[in-house]
């Protein structure tokens, strides 16, 4: 590989906040610049948020050049890369196809990152490649053997290196479901096809995390070091925070995704991850129902509605199978789940009141 690190950064509307985004990646300690990448993936934007990418590309990459008269395009710091608005599955796909570092990492553009979080991430990966004996039980000395994920956002697990098994389920399943905040080894996903599932428009981190945590399986491969260094920006206009739309109901898609994945290693895994699995079904089922809710009854498409309900109905009793499933909710999803069996009409009546107030 070229370069050492590629961040890779979707771009979609995000004029105002990209410049912010971008000057964070480059102002990272502890990596020279030729040895880091910024690659811009404009999705489609129409706010000028490509022209913005653009040009911060060209001001970052004359600078490089006067710095470093023989540098080629290969080696240019910023990278940009237009496409037609695929999503952000495609786009982050796009990057890792394009990237040329050995490791990669994740930075959505409303988002920015501490100045030692490309530093503290590698001191972690690099420590793992000197040492593989150290994190793996079995064969050293192989690619598998080295760090293929290093998680900064989950303080629980600060300073523990766990298998793919204990990452599913003290991690992931703990609400841990985005890519952001992370450095993965990038030939790991490449040999194994790992990707980033397209078409779907919400919980395709939560599928692209269990795909590479189950390629690891009872390997220790995975550091935690809940450093603090990505710093996310809620973003109102953020997929789950807009009126409810058809594409929602890929919150049911892919937890249930999710449950067949862990299924073929169900023999590795405790009970309790599927009744975890079954709660986060259960919950996000009822979200759907809840934003579709706030529409009002009589501008709401009842072909549609029709075809919510009986989604997250089904949902809900599919996941209330799981033993200890209803147990494991809190009291006010368990309220929730009885009037929603009972009567989904009067559930979203009572639920778009409560919200409207």
């Amino acid at each position: 590989m070229d370069k050492k690190v590629s961040i890779i950064v979707p771009v979609y509307q995000a004029a105002a906040t990209l410049e912010r985004c971008v000057d964070s990646c480059l102002s990272q300690n502890g990596i020279s610049k030729d040895e880091l990448e910024v690659i811009l993936i404009d999705d489609g934007s129409t706010d000028g948020s490509g022209a913005l990418a653009d040009e911060i590309a060209k001001r970052v990459n004359k600078y490089m050049e006067n710095e470093e008269p023989e540098s080629t395009k290969e080696s240019q710091i910023v990278k940009v890369i237009h496409t037609e608005n695929f999503g952000v599955s495609h786009a982050r796909n796009i990057g890792m196809e394009k990237a040329l570092g050995k490791y990669i990492c994740f930075v959505d553009a409303d988002d920015y990152v501490l100045e030692n979080f490309v530093e503290n991430l590698l001191a972690v990966a690099e420590n793992v490649d000197k040492n593989p004996e150290d994190s793996y039980l079995g064969d050293t000395g192989n690619l598998s053997s080295q760090a293929v994920i290093v998680d900064s956002t989950d303080l629980c697990l600060n300073g523990l290196c766990i298998s793919g098994y204990q990452y599913i389920e003290n991690s992931i399943l703990n609400r841990n479901t985005h890519v952001w905040g992370k450095l993965f080894l990038l030939d790991v996903l490449r040999k194994n096809q790992i990707c980033f599932k397209e078409g779907l428009t919400i919980g395709e981190d939560l599928l692209f995390l269990l795909d590479i945590a189950l390629l690891q399986g009872k390997k220790k491969t995975v550091r935690c070091i809940g450093d603090r260094g990505y710093v996310y920006v809620d973003n109102p206009e953020g997929a789950m925070k807009r009126a409810f739309r058809e594409s929602y109901m890929d919150e049911i898609v892919c937890w249930r995704e999710a449950e067949d994945k862990l299924m073929a290693a169900r023999d590795y895994l405790s009970e309790y991850s599927f009744v975890s699995v079954a709660v986060s079904q259960i919950m996000t089922a009822l979200l759907v129902a809840g934003k579709l809710s706030g529409i009002d009854e009589k501008d709401r498409d009842k072909n549609l509605e029709t075809i919510v309900i009986s989604k997250v109905l089904e949902q809900v009793k599919h996941a209330l199978k799981v033993n200890g499933a209803f147990a494991a909710l809190e009291l006010g999803y368990k309220i929730k789940v009885t009037i929603f069996k009972f009567s989904p009409g009067f559930y979203l009546k009572l639920y778009g009141s409560y919200k409207s107030r």
